[in-house]
């Protein structure tokens, strides 16, 4: 009886490790996939903005284009500071879930502990109990007709 309740304890701690390594795997694989996709943005727009620049002839007319470019980087600059942030911020979700998590499971883990502190004094108290003599046979008396 007692072996069971610590197997469901254990496996109660087991998936909740799992479920805690799942949300730390996912939150690592949205941040490595949001700052991809942000390099993957500046890479692109660097690759076309070193294609749009003019060549040094054309060079004495091209400040507006330029001034583009620059702002462009800009802009491309601030979409990924704010994708960067935004992953951070997922991150720390993720990371209080699990410090929460955490907590539940040591919180239960403890109320687990003292039911079975419980359990194992409350059948020591029956083991105590001392067994009542057996009743050796009565005879039956007779009924009269």
């Amino acid at each position: 009886m007692i072996d069971a309740s610590f197997s469901r304890q254990k496996q109660q701690e087991d998936r909740a490790v799992v479920r805690g390594r799942r949300l730390r795997v996912l939150a690592v694989a949205l941040a490595v996939m949001l700052i991809g996709l942000g390099c993957a943005m500046v890479w692109g727009f660097g690759a076309r903005s070193v294609a749009a620049l003019p060549s040094s002839a054309d060079a004495a007319g091209s400040a507006p284009a330029r001034e583009q470019v620059s702002n462009e980087l800009l802009e491309t600059a601030k979409g990924l500071q704010v994708t960067q942030q935004q992953a951070v911020d997922q991150l720390q979700v993720v990371q209080d879930q699990l410090a929460a998590q955490k907590a539940e499971t040591k919180k239960l883990s403890e109320q687990i502990a003292a039911v079975t502190e419980k359990l194992d004094a409350l059948q020591q108290s029956v083991a105590s109990i001392p067994t009542p003599p057996v009743a050796s046979s009565l005879p039956v008396p007779k009924s009269r007709h």
